[in-house]
Formats: structure tokens, C-alpha cells, sequence
């Protein structure tokens, strides 16, 4: 029976994935940018040009990392980063989510987030009717494509958030970017549906109740993730600029490495 139910829902995953691009897509034709949204967009270009940007992660390293030497370095944090508040005067300059669980998981943080939040236009469906004048959508697309223009679309729904937050480091101007907490490493068990309810305490993130008890979460596809960013390593170095990778016993490969007092230079120098 529990192959019955494996093969099942690997043909389920596998119909997903082969019908998301055609979704994203008409999706798309729906999505319309109002004035507060736009004036957000122009904000951001270049905002940071030839300037250190951060883009924070979720892992347990950022537990052992400290944000607050960095407090007024442009940032981008990613999903649940609220978490973090209690414990650190640092705060992100934008924050961006591309997970529908997440969004609606979210959902009130978002909505009254001082902040600025960017949502997946897809994500609005999980979100509900806001007045919130911080709250902005951009148009994901399943392309695997290094988008230089959020503003227009963002690639990689189907990849990690760091992707879509690596592409608005790149709209900021930012040179370096530096990551934090992109940890790399996850202990899940085997599932290949794609989805997982979290059982007991959260040891994947900084936080043990980021998914809490109960709650359903998308599982990591590393290998996906690292294709990602190989693409993005690749645009930023052929346009001479850099992406580096600070984070405390992460065990991703495809950045250059840095120590924490190299980070502190360049960040502070």
C-alpha cells in the first residue's frame, strides 16, 4: 500500500510541475502594478548601486550571526524573517516571499508590516483584500531565467526564495551581495510529494516554531536551488560584480566563501 501511495504521489508532483509554467503564465495576464506598487518599484532601481546589499536566509546560522554590527546595510530579508525581530534591532529593507503556504501562513505579519513586503502575484490569493500601502506583488514566472527587472517579472517560482531575492539585490545595484543564513542543509524526511507537515520543533530555520507543529511547508530541492544560483553567480560576474557567501557553516558551494571579519571589512569599511 505504501508504494501504491508513493507512486501516487510522484505522478501528482510530476502533473503539477508540468502544468505550472501554463498557470504562471495566464496567471500573469492578470497581474496590474497600482501607483503605490510602481512608486515602490522606482524606489528600489539602483538604490544601492556599487553598494554592499545583504540578502538574509533563514537557516540556524542566523542565530549565530551578528545583524547587529550591520544595522543600515541595505537587506533583503526573505519570508518569516519577522521572527528575528525580537531578538535584534537589525531590520531588512524589503522583505519577499515567492510560497503560497508561507504567504498565507504569514499573511497578517505581511499586511501590517512597516516594511516593505513583495509578495508573488500568486501569493494574492492567499492574502485576502488589504489596504496595506507596503504590500506589493510582482509577476513570478517558472522560467529558470536571471530576471534584471522585478520590476516587470521575477524568475524561479518553482526555486528558492533566495533566487527571486538574489534578482532584487541585482535591481538594488548592489555590489557585493553578501549572504547570511542560506545554510544550504535541511534535515526532512523523505517525501517526494513536494510538501511536508512539520512534526514537533523546527530545526530547518533560526527559529524552532518558524514552521510550527502541525503547519505544512515546501520541501528544499537543493540541487534545483543550486542551479539557480549558478545562474545568478553568472550574471553578476558578467557585469563585474560580485556574490558572496558569509554565512556561518553554510554548506553551499557555488559562492565564494567569506569569514565573518571579511564581512564586517566590507560592510563597514
Amino acid at each position: 500500500m505504501s508504494s501504491i501511495k508513493t507512486l501516487a504521489a510522484r505522478f501528482l508532483q510530476k502533473s503539477i510541475t508540468s502544468t505550472v509554467g501554463l498557470r504562471y503564465t495566464v496567471d500573469g495576464w492578470f497581474y496590474r502594478q497600482p501607483d503605490a506598487t510602481r512608486q515602490a518599484f522606482a524606489e528600489l532601481r539602483n538604490a544601492a548601486t556599487n553598494r554592499p546589499v545583504l540578502v538574509v536566509g533563514n537557516g540556524p546560522s542566523l542565530n549565530q550571526t551578528p545583524l547587529d554590527e550591520f544595522t543600515g546595510i541595505p537587506a533583503i530579508g526573505m519570508n518569516k524573517i519577522d521572527l528575528l525581530y525580537s531578538r535584534t534591532s537589525w531590520r531588512p529593507s524589503l522583505i519577499v516571499c515567492v510560497n503560497n503556504l508561507v504567504a498565507k501562513q504569514n499573511r497578517s505579519v505581511f499586511d501590517g508590516s512597516s516594511i516593505p513586503v513583495f509578495l508573488a502575484w500568486k501569493c494574492r490569493w492567499f492574502m485576502g483584500p488589504s489596504n496595506s500601502q507596503n504590500l506589493h506583488y510582482f509577476n513570478g514566472r517558472s522560467t529558470m531565467d536571471f530576471s534584471r527587472d522585478p520590476s516587470r517579472w521575477v524568475a524561479g517560482l518553482g526555486s528558492t526564495v533566495t533566487y527571486a531575492a538574489l534578482q532584487f539585490a541585482y535591481y538594488l545595484g548592489g555590489n557585493p551581495v553578501i549572504l547570511f543564513g542560506v545554510d544550504h542543509q535541511f534535515q526532512v524526511a523523505d517525501d517526494r510529494s513536494g510538501i511536508a507537515r512539520s512534526v514537533g520543533t523546527d530545526v530547518n530555520h533560526f527559529d524552532p516554531e518558524y514552521f510550527r507543529d502541525g503547519e505544512y511547508w515546501g520541501l528544499p530541492d537543493l540541487g534545483g536551488n543550486e542551479i539557480a544560483y549558478k545562474l545568478a553567480k553568472t550574471v553578476f560576474e558578467q557585469e563585474g560584480r560580485k556574490i558572496l557567501d558569509a554565512t556561518i557553516g553554510g554548506k553551499l558551494k557555488i559562492f565564494p566563501k567569506i569569514s565573518l571579519d571579511k564581512a564586517r571589512e566590507l560592510l563597514n569599511g
